[in-house]
């Protein structure tokens, strides 16, 4: 299972990849620059991958806090323990499950189904507008971030950039490190944007993020340090945990498209490209309306789909309309 879903997600890329070739051909054909050079998609591959349960191989018991896995040799009963931040979701119906193995220790990653919550819809929009200087600014004025998160980018750039220029056994060795830290860096600060997103929200609200896809091919960043930036951006993984952080209240997630939203007034609507003076400052041509760029955008984000709504007269939805899906991760024991 976990092999196929490798060699799809190859497949899937190897597709983009040619298609977005084709374009950078034509692109350069017509400003007369040689032809750029085709790199084939790797295979992908793995010394110790991830082992995927479902219901008829595995069972858990949560008053006993032991589990029962099917291996080579039939099937062993071990005990295992939950995190204290994850005792919550002790008792819920089971899933599927991940049995992993790194730096000498078994983890089980848990799929538990838990009810919906049941909430009153409420008349609540949260337009919130992602960036790479501030990572999330919502319509209601939170600015969401870490000036420290920044710093750390810079520190561990630079220390690869030195690691790289040396070239040696134990810098490779360092490198290998340094790009599982950055790894999980990226990934609790995605967990805490998404985390604090969430909780600015009532339940029964509607928050309404861009719908970024497709914006690395779409941008065309002059400076190398921006397309770094651009290309290291995790926002689809930042949906996710958005995603299935506001099922768990209730909260329903759209995606508009933000095309024009940085450039046009929240105010009186009118739309330019010199109205955005810096990255920080917006000020209309038309009626002098000034705030912050990022702020503003958030506004127009929530106003698009507060138009799109009052055009098609439907209502706002009140959350998820399944289960919510929730991972626990237990360690074994023995």
């Amino acid at each position: 299972m976990k092999a196929t879903e490798t060699v799809k997600s190859a497949l899937t890329w190897k597709i983009k990849k040619e298609k977005v070739f084709l374009k950078r051909v034509e692109k350069a054909k017509k400003q007369g620059k040689p032809m750029p050079v085709f790199k084939p998609v790797r295979c992908p591959h793995s010394e110790s991958v991830c082992i995927r349960y479902d219901q008829r191989s595995y069972w858990i018991k949560w008053d006993t806090m032991t589990c029962r896995l099917a291996t080579m040799n039939g099937r062993v009963e071990l005990p295992f323990t939950v995190p204290a931040h994850l005792q919550q979701y002790l008792g819920h119906r089971i899933c599927s499950a991940d049995l992993c193995f790194r730096k000498g220790r078994y983890t089980l990653h848990i799929v538990v189904s838990i009810p919906k919550p049941v909430v009153t819809p409420s008349q609540e929009v949260i337009g919130v507008d992602l960036g790479l200087n501030r990572l999330a600014v919502t319509s209601q004025r939170h600015f969401l971030a870490e000036k420290r998160w920044k710093e750390q980018e810079r520190r561990l750039f630079r220390l690869k950039r030195k690691l790289q220029a040396k070239g040696t056994r134990s810098a490779k060795r360092h490198l290998k490190k340094l790009s599982q830290k950055q790894f999980r860096q990226r990934r609790d600060q995605d967990h805490v944007l998404a985390k604090r997103i969430v909780e600015h929200a009532t339940p029964g609200s509607t928050i309404v993020l861009e719908n970024l896809t497709n914006i690395r091919e779409r941008t065309t960043q002059r400076k190398s340090a921006q397309q770094r930036r651009l290309h290291s951006w995790s926002f689809a993984r930042l949906y996710l945990f958005v995603e299935y952080k506001a099922q768990a209240r209730g909260i329903a997630v759209v995606r508009r498209d933000p095309w024009h939203t940085s450039q046009t007034c929240s105010k009186c609507g009118y739309q330019h490209r010199s109205n955005r003076r810096s990255q920080s400052l917006f000020l209309c041509r038309q009626c002098g309306y000034q705030l912050n760029a990022d702020l503003n955008a958030a506004y127009n984000i929530r106003d698009k789909y507060l138009a799109c709504l009052a055009l098609s007269g439907r209502s706002r939805e009140s959350g998820p309309t399944c289960h919510v899906r929730r991972a626990i991760v237990s360690v074994l024991r023995g």
